[in-house]
Parts: structure tokens; C-alpha cells; sequence
């Protein structure tokens, strides 16, 4: 059944649909005043979505509470600054005053939600892991970049094939080899290298477990990743792309290194990277 709203003797939200410019946005941008703080990197996100034509109309947007003070979308409003273009959005009128907390109070829907919602990933549809490669093969060495959300689903339905087979080769429990930062390596090489010797390289660094001669730049790789553990900080993942991405090289060559140095640019191309 279809839900109905009923009758209350309460103040009633009242919405519509408006197409709201730059200048409406900056005009209900002065009343911000009970708001967090912006996040710029969010704002140029949503305004590349508007000016690449991808925003669509749902029922969410701005709204206002009794007194006429913005308390939702504040982000969208900047970024309709930003993109300097008119979008067509709800507007809710009359949310009552000591119901701003309740706003965006609620669990949201991640990016790996809306991707597998769009059912074309198939059942096994899309997890945090196959996030968090894809966004370190492009990110790792060249950080500070944020997709939107359709620019990350199209990345993701070009390399869902080499990231799931990352996501597979390198899933142990081992400390510091089943991270991001290394299954990005094994997802850029999927394009360029042999994958049964990939797979081979992911089995060694995994169980740490000699099967050739030059493996053993991979057991000391190995030892570094795990001393190293799960980190956040972004110059030591950095570095830690960089040496994988050397020791995978040399390994390919059937070289061995005693000292463990990072690459300092990308070894393993992309499609959409190589010029002909």
C-alpha cells in the first residue's frame, strides 16, 4: 500500500519543484546560519555532476524551516554557484524549527549501495574493497582527487574485471598486504601482465611462501607491508604503491633487489592512459 499523508492540525511541510539559478542560490545562501561547515571537495563534486548534465531530480533538495532559515542543502546551493547554472530541485517550505537535528540523522546510502542498487554489477554486485582499489589506482600517486559519483561508477564498470581479480588474489588475513594500496597495483597490472604470473606474485606476497628463485624481493616486500600494518597516512601509502610496483617490475624481469625503492611514476598503464 501506498503510503498517504494525513490529516494533522500541525504546521504542514509544504514542497515544489522550483528551478533554482545562481542568483536564487546566492540569495538563500545568506540566511545559512545554523549549518556545518562546508566541504569544498563535496561542492565541485556535485557541481561537475550539474554541468555535465548528470543531475537528476529527486526528492531531496533545499528546505527552509518556519522562521525561513535554510537547514538542508547548502552544498547544493554552492555548487549551483559554482556551476553557474540553473537546476531544477525540490524546495521544502515550514520543517519545524527543533527539527534540523533529525536532518540527515539517518544512515546514508554509500557509493558501493547506489552502485550495486543500479543491478549492473550482477550478484555479487559491488563491495567497500572494490571502492577503495579503484579509487587508490588513480589516487595513490596522485592524491587529493575526488570522483563524483557517476565519473566513479563509470570507472568502476571499466575495471570491475581487474579489480575483482585484485580483490581475489590479495585477500589475506596477513597484516598490511590486503589493502588498497597494494590491490591497486595488482588491478593496474591486470591490463599489461600475464595473469597467471600475476596470480603467482599475489600467492607469494600472500602466504609468504617461496615457489621461484627471484621470489625473494617478494618475501622482503612482504616483511615491509606487514611491519607497515594498515596505515592512513598518504605519503607512506604512497611509498608503499611505489615499492610494490618496483618489486612486481623487477619480478616480471626476473630480477631480485636487496634495498626496496618506491617508483616515482606509474609503471602499469591503464587503457584509457596509453597514448598510440
Amino acid at each position: 500500500m501506498i503510503a498517504q499523508p494525513t490529516n494533522s492540525t500541525e504546521p504542514q511541510i509544504q514542497t515544489t519543484f522550483m528551478n533554482i539559478t545562481p542568483d536564487i542560490a546566492s540569495q538563500w545562501l545568506e540566511g545559512n546560519v545554523r549549518n556545518r561547515r562546508i566541504d569544498q571537495r563535496h561542492v565541485e563534486c556535485l557541481a561537475q555532476e550539474m554541468l555535465a548534465g548528470r543531475w537528476n531530480t529527486t526528492h531531496q533538495g533545499i528546505a527552509f524551516d518556519t522562521n525561513g532559515t535554510l537547514v538542508d542543502g547548502q552544498h547544493r546551493l554552492w555548487a549551483i554557484l559554482q556551476a553557474g547554472c540553473a537546476i531544477r530541485m525540490a524546495v521544502s517550505f515550514g520543517v519545524p524549527v527543533g527539527n534540523i537535528d533529525a536532518i540527515d540523522g539517518m544512515k546514508a546510502r554509500r557509493v558501493v549501495d547506489r552502485m550495486s542498487l543500479t543491478g549492473m554489477f550482477g550478484s555479487e554486485g559491488v563491495t567497500s574493497y572494490h571502492a577503495s582499489t579503484l579509487r587508490e589506482m588513480y589516487q595513490c600517486l596522485n592524491p587529493g582527487r575526488k570522483f563524483p559519483y557517476h565519473e566513479e561508477m563509470e570507472l568502476m564498470t571499466m575495471h570491475i574485471n581487474a579489480i575483482r581479480f585484485a580483490t581475489a588474489h590479495v585477500a589475506t588475513k596477513a597484516r598490511g598486504i590486503a589493502v588498497a594500496h597494494v590491490r591497486a597495483v595488482i588491478a593496474r597490472a591486470w591490463y599489461s601482465v600475464d595473469h597467471d604470473q600475476l596470480a603467482q606474485f599475489c600467492r607469494v606476497l600472500s602466504t609468504g611462501m617461496l615457489e621461484t628463485t627471484c621470489d625473494a624481493t617478494i618475501i622482503k616486500l612482504r616483511d615491509q607491508l606487514m611491519a607497515t600494518g594498515s596505515t592512513r597516512n598518504r605519503t607512506i601509502q604512497k611509498e608503499l604503491y611505489g615499492k610494490v610496483e618496483r618489486v612486481l617490475t623487477h619480478w616480471l624481469n626476473g630480477e631480485t633487489r636487496s634495498v626496496l625503492r618506491p617508483v616515482t611514476s606509474e609503471q602499469f598503464m591503464l587503457p584509457e592512459e596509453v597514448v598510440d
